[in-house]
């Protein structure tokens, strides 16, 4: 069914993204990654999740340091702690946690977790640091299941994330380009005929 309404604007607005290509690590497999950190802020790389613990900060020996001079200079760094936050695949339970370790905060869908506490990540979690509206990553799952509702053309070229807004013409749904970071927001998401990319750099 073809809807030529007009598209409705941004519904949530975003700091920026990363256009790189997704960090690929020495030699690792598509197959030994577990999950992704996807950035949904320009300052932050985009990263994928093979091994089962990463840690986030400051500090030089973090996983993702948070060393470049971009980050560096935004308004949020002071804020950064040495150590952020880690985040740890338990293998056995088959979840993975998502651990506060900053004096200022890290937040999941909008809620602190708290200092030294743990909470499980789930797939499409929105990720903050120090603040709520300073939103950097979204968390994807590689393992859970796609739409199935979803046309295979779409899922093949989208990774298609979190609903962010409803209209009279559908839902607005956040996707990422499979292999690059792109934003794109469907806003006729029930006819798949039209995907907008908004240039946040």
């Amino acid at each position: 069914m073809q809807n030529d309404a007009p598209t409705t604007q941004i519904t949530q607005g975003c700091e920026g993204l990363d256009d790189g290509v997704l960090s690929q690590g020495d030699g690792v497999q598509e197959s030994d990654i577990w999950g992704r950190l996807l950035s949904i802020n320009k300052l932050f790389p985009s990263i994928n999740l093979n091994e089962n613990e990463y840690s986030l900060g400051r500090g030089k020996k973090c996983s993702i340091s948070l060393i470049s001079k971009e980050i560096q200079a935004s308004r949020y760094y002071a804020a950064y702690s040495s150590i952020h936050f880690k985040i740890i695949r338990d293998t056995v339970k088959n979840y993975v946690y998502i651990q506060d370790l900053s004096s200022n905060g890290t937040f999941v869908n909008g809620e602190k977790i708290g200092k030294n506490k743990r909470r499980v990540l789930d797939n499409n979690a929105e990720i903050a640091l120090a603040s709520k509206t300073n939103r950097v990553y979204v968390y994807i799952d590689t393992n859970a299941t796609e739409d199935s509702t979803i046309p295979p053309n779409v899922r093949e070229k989208y990774i298609v994330s979190k609903e962010i807004g409803r209209g009279a013409y559908g839902e607005v749904k956040l996707c990422f380009i499979r292999g690059k970071i792109k934003i794109y927001f469907s806003n006729r998401f029930n006819d798949f005929q039209r995907y907008d990319q908004y240039d946040l750099l």
